[in-house]
C-alpha cells in the first residue's frame, strides 16, 4: 500500500500555524486513501513527539464518523525500541545518586570550585545529567568536555571542570558496566535509533511511516525525521510552518527565531521551504491575515526594516487580523489568573466551547484551575499535582526535615500539625498538641530549657504535669532528631518507619499516597550508590527522589473536557475555540536561558551543542502556532510581587508592528487591551459586593464602665495614651498575645539578662558597700547569663555587650554612691488613685531607688535598647515621673515618702562610650494628670480606640493590631488592587 509517489522524495509536509492540527491531520491522512479498504488505514504508522499528541490524534481519527480502523500512534522516540541489543537503560535515581556522589568526591577535594555538600551535590547531579543527556542526543562524546573545559583561551577556573570531565570520560562508563550494568538513557536511546536506521539502510520501510508535529529540535529526532522523509512510505508532517515567510527572512532566521529549526532540517535534506507542500490543501490558516501579522511581527531581527514595504499590504488586513485578539495585563499574577478564569467561565456559556490555557507556569496554571472552581469547572490539566506537592509529599519532606535539622520546635509542629498525622485520631492528637504548644513550646520559661527532646519530654508545666502526654509521647519520640551520619538506606528505612508511624496506612493511599510509595521504593532501591550521608543533607536526596516522581492525579478526577491547561509542547496539536496565552513575561515565555553551571557559552558553541537561544525559538514556534488561532487572548501580569515585569519580546514586537502598519496602531492596541481589561473588571466585580463598598470605621469599643479595669500599672500608662485599644483587648476582653513558638534568645531575653545583672550587681552593693565594683560586677554578669540559659553564642555576644558597658557603668556608679546609697532594687510600689467611680489601684516596679544625701530619693530604670526623650517623656512615656510621684506618696514598699528630685534612664546598650544616662524632669502633679486620664476612660461615651495617638504611623505594631482590622480602615491604599498600587 502506497500513499505517496515514489519518486519524489523526501517528503515533507506542514500545517499552517493556527489549525487543528489533530484535525487537519486526520482528515489529510483519510483523503489520501479514498479507494483503500477499510483496514488500511490500520496498516499506517504515526509517530509524534507527546503522549499527549497520541491522544489529540486518537480523538480526531474517532471524531470523523467513519468506520475505519485507527492508524498506530506511538511515541517517535519507540521507534527503535529493543531495535539493538544493548544494556538497559539506568534509572533516573540511580543515575543522580551515583553522579551527586562523583561530584560530592570532586568538591570535596577541590573545595574552592564549590561548598562540599550533599546538598550541593544533588543540585549540581540534576545539571550534570541534563548535560550528558544533551550531549548524547547531539552525538557528542563525554571526553570532548574536558577538552573544551580545558582549552587555555578560557578563564583559569573552567581547567577545574576539565580535569573533571576528564574523570567523568574514565569512570563514568565503567561505573555504568561494572556497577549497574546498564548505559545511560539516552546512549540506549542512540543505539537504538542508530540500530532502526540501519536496518532502513539496508531495508527501507515500505508501509506508511509519518512523523507528525515534531520540529526536530533534537539530534536524534532529527536524523529519524530525515530517515523517514526518505523512505518510500515515509513522510514528515511539520506543525505550524510559516508559508508566509519570504525567502529574505528564511535566510536570516537565527536560533531565536521560530521556523528556524524547519530550516535547519531542510538544510539537512537539500530542501528550500518552497519544497514543503501543505498536508491538506483546504487546510488554510483560520485567518490568514492574522497568520501574515504574526510572521511579520516575528521576523529576523536582521530584516525587520521590511515592515515599512510590507506596510501597504498589511494595513488593509490589520482589523481582520485583530478581530478575534485580546490583550490582557492585569496588575498582578492573582488578578491575571481570576480574569483568565473569567474568560474561560464565558466562552462556556456558548454551546460546545472549549477553551485551550497554554503557559510555561505552572503556579499560574494552578490559580486558574483554583479559581475555576468557583464554578465548579474542573479544567483537564495536562500536568496534574508535583507529588512534592501533594499531602504525601509534602508530609514527607516535613518530617525529613524535622529528623535531620536537629531539634527544631519549628520543623516538630509542621510535620506534627499535618492533617496526615495521626488521622485516626485527630482530635484527641490536636488537644494534645495544642497543650504542648501552650503549656512547653509557646512558654517562655519552658521553652528557652528545651535543648533536646529528651528536654521537650521532660518537661513540666506550673503544676509538675509533663506537657507532652498520652499517645503524643510516642509520635515526639518517632521524631526523635538524627545525630550521626549513616548510609542512606538506613536513613530511609529510619524515615518511612517514622512517617509511617505518625500517619499510618493513610500516607500510602490514594493515588498520591501510592506514587509517593513507589518513589520511596525506588529511593530505597537506589540508595546503595549514596554512601553515607550528614543528617542535615537528607532532605536534599529526598527532594530530588519527590521530584523525579514526576505529577500524579488526583483520585476520581473527572475533568472537563471542555477546559485543558496545557504546556507549550503538548499544545502544538492542540486547538480549542479559544487559545488563552498565559505568563507572556520575559523570563516566563520565553523563559531565561538556564544557567550552566558546568560549560561557559563558548565552551558550548566549541562542542557544537544548542545556542540557549534555541529554547527561546522553540518557544517562539509554540506562540506563533498558538496566537495564529482565530480567537486568543494574550495574557501577562504588570508585576510580580513587588516587582515589575517587563512584556513578552514577541508582544513589544507585535505592538511596534501594529504601531506602524495600522492606521491607528494606538486605537487597534487600546481597542484589543479594552477586551481584555473586560474580563479583569469582571473578575474584579465578583469578589465585590453589589452595594458600593464603604471604608471600614476605626473601631470604638465602648465596653460597660463596670467592665473597665480597676487596676492598671504605670507601664500600661503610655499604652492607654498610645493604644487604648491594647488595654481594652488585654484588660477588658483578657487576651494574651501568644509567644512565638520555641522563643528563642531575643531582644526580650535580653533585656530581661540586663535587668538581672543589674539587680544582682545592686543587691551585692547593698549588702557590703566596700566590695569591689568590678568583682560585683562581673559576678552579676556570670550568674545572669548562665541563669538565662542562652546559646553559647548568643552567650559570647552578651558578655562582650557587658563588657563594653562595664567601664562607663561603673566609672558612674561611683558617681552615683558619692551622691548617695541605693535602697533597693527591683521595688514594687501600690497606690490609690480617687476617681469618678472610686478607687484604682496604681502599680508599679521600680528598678532601682537611691536615697541621696539631702535625703530625696532618686529612680533609675534600666533600658537595654535607647530611652525616651524628654518630649516623649511629657507627651507618652510618664513612667518615671508617675513613680516619682508615688515615691513622695509612700507607695514603694520600704521606702519612706521623700521627693524624687533624680529621675534617669541608665541605657546601658554598648552603643558609642558603652551607655548614657538621660535625665528626666520631676513632675508632681503626675498622679494628679492620671487621675484626669482614667476618668477620661471611665466616661460610658468614651472609646478604646486603636491607634489613638501614635508617635509614628510607620513601624508601629501593636500586638493587638490585626485584631483591630488595621488594615480595613487605615489611611492606604488596599493591598493587591486592580488598577491601583499594583
Amino acid at each position: 500500500m502506497r500513499l505517496f509517489s515514489s519518486d519524489d522524495a523526501p517528503r515533507v509536509f506542514a500545517l499552517p500555524p493556527g489549525v487543528d492540527f489533530a484535525g487537519c491531520f486526520a482528515k489529510g491522512l483519510i483523503d489520501r486513501l479514498p479507494t483503500q479498504a477499510p483496514e488500511a488505514l490500520a496498516r499506517v504508522t504515526v509517530a509524534v513527539n507527546t503522549r499527549r499528541t497520541i491522544r489529540s490524534l486518537t480523538d480526531a481519527f474517532e471524531a470523523r464518523g467513519d468506520a475505519v480502523f485507527l492508524p498506530r500512534i506511538q511515541n517517535i522516540d519507540e521507534l527503535g525500541a529493543n531495535g539493538a541489543a544493548s544494556p538497559p537503560a539506568l534509572g533516573r535515581m540511580p543515575r543522580l545518586l551515583a553522579l551527586a556522589r562523583m561530584i560530592g568526591a570532586f568538591l570535596a577535594a577541590r573545595p574552592g570550585v564549590g561548598a562540599p555538600s550533599d546538598a550541593n551535590a544533588t543540585a549540581l547531579a540534576q545539571s550534570l545529567a541534563a548535560l550528558l543527556d544533551e550531549c548524547q542526543r547531539e552525538r557528542i562524546p563525554e571526553a570532548r568536555l574536558a577538552t573544551a573545559a580545558a582549552d587555555e583561551r578560557h578563564a583559569a577556573h573552567w581547567a577545574e571542570f576539565g580535569a573533571f570531565f576528564a574523570h567523568i570520560a574514565a569512570t563514568w562508563p565503567e561505573i555504568l558496566r561494572t556497577d549497574f550494568g546498564a548505559v545511560e538513557p539516552e546512549t540506549r536511546r542512540a543505539a537504538e535509533t542508530d540500530a532502526l536506521l540501519a536496518s532502513w539502510a539496508e531495508r527501507p520501510p515500505e508501509a506508511p511511516l509519518i512523523a507528525a508535529g515534531s520540529t526536530g529540535s533534537r539530534r536524534l529526532t532529527a536524523d529519524l525525521l530525515v530517515a523517514i522523509a526518505r523512505a518510500p512510505g515515509g513522510a514528515v508532517v511539520l506543525p505550524g510552518f510559516d508559508f508566509a515567510l519570504d525567502r529574505d527572512a528564511w535566510a536570516e532566521t537565527r536560533p531565536d527565531h521560530p521556523q528556524h529549526r524547519f530550516r535547519v532540517l531542510l538544510d539537512r535534506l537539500q530542501m528550500t521551504p518552497t519544497d514543503v507542500r501543505p498536508w491538506l490543501e483546504d487546510a488554510a490558516t483560520p485567518s490568514r491575515a492574522r497568520a501574515a501579522l504574526f510572521s511579520q511581527a516575528l521576523r529576523p531581527a536582521p530584516v525587520t526594516h521590511h515592515w515599512r514595504a510590507s506596510r501597504r499590504d498589511l494595513q488593509p488586513m490589520i482589523a481582520e487580523a485583530v478581530s478575534g485578539l485580546s490583550v490582557l495585563e492585569a496588575p498582578s499574577p492573582r488578578w491575571e489568573a481570576d480574569a483568565i478564569a473569567h474568560a474561560i467561565r464565558a466562552e462556556l456559556g456558548r454551546a460546545d466551547a472549549t477553551v485551550a490555557l497554554i503557559s510555561p507556569d505552572r503556579t499560574l496554571a494552578r490559580r486558574v484551575a483554583a479559581a475555576l472552581r468557583r464554578w465548579g469547572v474542573e479544567p483537564d490539566d495536562s500536568s496534574g499535582q508535583p507529588l512534592a506537592l501533594s499531602p504525601p509529599g509534602v508530609f514527607l519532606a516535613l518530617t525529613a526535615e524535622a529528623l535531620s535539622r536537629g531539634f527544631d520546635p519549628v520543623a516538630l509542629m509542621a510535620a506534627l500539625k499535618h492533617p496526615l498525622c495521626a488521622e485516626d485520631a485527630r482530635r484527641e492528637h490536636r488537644r494534645a498538641l495544642d497543650r504542648l504548644e501552650k503549656e512547653g513550646l509557646r512558654n517562655r520559661d519552658v521553652a528557652l530549657r528545651l535543648g533536646d527532646m529528651d528536654a521537650l519530654l521532660g518537661a513540666t508545666d506550673e503544676d509538675g504535669d509533663p506537657v507532652a502526654a498520652g499517645d503524643l509521647r510516642a509520635r515526639l519520640d518517632a521524631l526523635r532528631p538524627w545525630a550521626a551520619p549513616a548510609p542512606l538506606p538506613d536513613l530511609i528505612a529510619r524515615h518511612r518507619a517514622a512517617a509511617t508511624s505518625l500517619a499510618g496506612d493513610a500516607l500510602w493511599d490514594k493515588r498520591a499516597g501510592a506514587a509517593a510509595e513507589r518513589a520511596m521504593d525506588a529511593f530505597a532501591e537506589a540508595a546503595a550508590i549514596g554512601g553515607e550521608v550528614a543528617p542535615a543533607d537528607y532532605p536534599a536526596f529526598l527532594r530530588l527522589a519527590l521530584e523525579e516522581a514526576g505529577d500524579v492525579r488526583e483520585d476520581a478526577f473527572v475533568p472537563d473536557q471542555r477546559v485543558k491547561i496545557l504546556g507549550p509542547l503538548e499544545a502544538r496539536a492542540q486547538s480549542a475555540d479559544l487559545m488563552i496565552l498565559a505568563g507572556l513575561n520575559e523570563g516566563v515565555w520565553p523563559a531565561a536561558p538556564p544557567i550552566d553551571p558546568w560549560l561557559s557559552r563558548p565552551m558550548r558553541e566549541a562542542l557544537g551543542l544548542p545556542a540557549p537561544e534555541q529554547r527561546v525559538g522553540l518557544a517562539a514556534h509554540d506562540f506563533q502556532q498558538a496566537a495564529s488561532a482565530p480567537r486568543a487572548i494574550l495574557s501577562r501580569s504588570l508585576r510580580d510581587g513587588d516587582a515589575p515585569t517587563v512584556e513578552s519580546r514577541w508582544l513589544t514586537r507585535l505592538r511596534t508592528l501594529l504601531a506602524g502598519a495600522a492606521a491607528d496602531g494606538a486605537a487597534t492596541w487600546s481597542a484589543m487591551t479594552a477586551r481584555g481589561a473586560a474580563h479583569l473588571i469582571a473578575a474584579r466585580a465578583l469578589d465585590e459586593p453589589g452595594a458600593k463598598p464603604q471604608g471600614a470605621s476605626r473601631p470604638e469599643p465602648r465596653p460597660p464602665v463596670a467592665a473597665r479595669p480597676r487596676r492598671i500599672s504605670v507601664t500600661e500608662v503610655e499604652k492607654l495614651i498610645r493604644d487604648p485599644y491594647e488595654i481594652y483587648a488585654r484588660r477588658v476582653l483578657r487576651l494574651r498575645p501568644l509567644e512565638p513558638l520555641a522563643a528563642g534568645p531575643d531582644a526580650r531575653l535580653r533585656g530581661e539578662v540586663l535587668h538581672k545583672v543589674m539587680e544582682d550587681f545592686t543587691r551585692a552593693v547593698i549588702a557590703d558597700p566596700n566590695a569591689p565594683f568590678d568583682e560585683a560586677f562581673d559576678e552579676a554578669a556570670a550568674s545572669a547569663i548562665a541563669a538565662s540559659g542562652a546559646p553559647p553564642a548568643e552567650a559570647t555576644i552578651w558578655r562582650a555587650r557587658l563588657q563594653r558597658v562595664r567601664h562607663w557603668f561603673l566609672a558612674e556608679e561611683v558617681k552615683r554612691q558619692d551622691a548617695g546609697a541605693p535602697l533597693d532594687v527591683e521595688v514594687a510600689g501600690e497606690t490609690t488613685l480617687q476617681t469618678v467611680v472610686g478607687d484604682v489601684v496604681l502599680r508599679g516596679r521600680a528598678d532601682r531607688i537611691d536615697r541621696l544625701t539631702d535625703g530625696s530619693l532618686a529612680i533609675f530604670d534600666y533600658k537595654a535598647g535607647s530611652s525616651p526623650s524628654q518630649k516623649q517623656v511629657e507627651v507618652f512615656a510618664k513612667q518615671l515621673p508617675i513613680m516619682g510621684a508615688m515615691a513622695a506618696a509612700g507607695a514603694f514598699r520600704g521606702v519612706a515618702p521623700a521627693e524624687a528630685s533624680r529621675l534617669a534612664y541608665l541605657t546601658l546598650s554598648g552603643a558609642g562610650e558603652g551607655g548614657a544616662t538621660r535625665e528626666i524632669e520631676p513632675d508632681a502633679d503626675a498622679l494628679k494628670g492620671l487621675t484626669i486620664l482614667l476618668n477620661h476612660f471611665f466616661a460610658p461615651q468614651t472609646p478604646y480606640l486603636p491607634r489613638a495617638y501614635v508617635e509614628k504611623t510607620q513601624g508601629y505594631a501593636g500586638d493587638y493590631q490585626h485584631l483591630s482590622r488595621f488594615g480595613e480602615w487605615a489611611d492606604r491604599a488596599p493591598e493587591d488592587a486592580p488598577g491601583g498600587g499594583a
